[in-house]
């Protein structure tokens, strides 16, 4: 963030006219750390100048309110032209946006692909309505040509074959920003006449294109794109880079209080959970019988009941959660979902083979397995699930 902004501060001081976009998936994960993350995103985000922002199905992961709640207080200018509230019967934001850069007047439209889920932190849809993105640019692309737009920039939140498939279908778009997608373009690919550019996922780079429009609009000419990846040769914004390091003593105040009375308390710091991953290279026929067990999917049974941040379930669900360097959201402790191997038999870094281990992980089960979370466990029952 502290690269992006030392960027663009150099970009806004060349004097020239300037369109920012953005693809979508602004927002963070589902969970209440990445909302209060997200936060501190939009606004320096707000603060970055964009022009138009994608609404991407990531919007969604903190419900309707919040992504209202981050327009109104940060002006973000969001966009979307398919997605509509049921209850309304109104688009939930602005189906196009008209700006005026260098004497032309762009019209921005988004669409994003029908099929992909908007779901809130809670496990719930959103009383919402995603309309077909062809029909909805046939009738809207013209709407927009009389509002007085010489240009129509697409936003697709489709990614690369669903952004394709929808330009066969649809003409009118002179210029079409690809979102939804893990990669970037080198350079401008032209399909379907149409200019069409792609940045990466995370930030991890900026596409810069320059070019001209003659009179009228229409296409731009002289296209030149540049790939600017905000590695190390980038320098911070020393402003930025301090409000990012205070951001992050933040979070890592709210990811301890969001774990109340579950801390992490029990084992060591000198000691380390080394996943699943590890323990596959020697026991793969153990690895490959457990990958059949419910323990598996443990976390993925809490996120599809909206309880994927509460940690009270994630003390049984996860692998390590009490204790030091064991599960939590962020990278690389974020790989210890599910009940893993370690989770019974205890840190990786203290693997022996005296058999302590194996006694450990049978007198693990019952801290799990006890009367109110499994009133109908049996040891020697379940044991025979995943004897190894």
């Amino acid at each position: 963030m502290a690269r992006r902004a030392a960027y663009l501060d150099d970009v806004w001081n060349e004097g020239r006219a300037m369109l920012m976009l953005d693809g979508g998936n602004l927002f963070g994960r589902r969970t209440a750390v990445d909302r209060e993350q997200t936060r501190f995103l939009c606004e320096v985000t707000g603060e970055f100048g964009y022009d138009a922002i994608a609404f991407g199905e990531r919007e969604m992961n903190y419900g309707l309110p919040f992504l209202r709640e981050m327009i109104e207080t940060y002006d973000l200018p969001f966009t979307s032209a398919n997605v509509f509230d049921e209850r309304t019967g109104e688009t939930i934001l602005p189906r196009y946006l008209l700006v005026e850069r260098g004497g032309v007047s762009f019209g921005i439209i988004s669409v994003i692909d029908p099929g992909y889920r908007l779901m809130s932190m809670e496990a719930q849809d959103e009383p919402l309505r995603v309309d077909d993105p062809v029909a909805t640019l046939r009738e809207l692309i013209p709407e927009v040509r009389r509002a007085g737009a010489e240009t129509i920039i697409l936003l697709s939140h489709m990614g690369d074959p669903g952004t394709e498939s929808l330009l066969r279908q649809v003409r009118g778009v002179d210029l079409c920003l690809v979102g939804h997608t893990h990669r970037y373009y080198n350079a401008p690919r032209i399909f379907e006449k149409v200019v069409l550019l792609a940045g990466s996922f995370e930030g991890r780079v900026i596409g810069r294109l320059d070019g001209s429009f003659g009179p009228g609009g229409g296409a731009p000419a002289a296209l030149e794109l540049e790939i600017v990846s905000l590695g190390e040769e980038i320098g911070d914004d020393p402003v930025m880079l301090q409000r990012v390091e205070q951001a992050k003593a933040r979070l890592d105040e709210v990811r301890l209080a969001q774990r109340g009375r579950f801390q992490p308390t029990k084992g060591s710091a000198e000691e380390q959970f080394l996943s699943e991953r590890e323990c596959r290279k020697c026991h793969t026929d153990v690895w490959q019988k457990l990958r059949e067990s419910p323990h598996q999917n443990a976390m993925g049974s809490l996120v599809a009941k909206g309880q994927g941040s509460n940690p009270e379930c994630l003390v049984c669900h996860t692998t390590g959660y009490l204790y030091r360097n064991g599960y939590d959201d962020r990278p690389p402790y974020n790989r210890l979902g599910n009940v893993q191997c370690e989770a019974c038999h205890g840190y990786g870094s203290e693997h022996d083979r005296d058999g302590d281990w194996a006694r450990a992980a049978r007198e693990s089960c019952t801290e799990c397995h006890d009367q109110k979370n499994s009133p109908e466990f049996d040891f020697a029952t379940y044991w025979e699930r995943i004897r190894h």
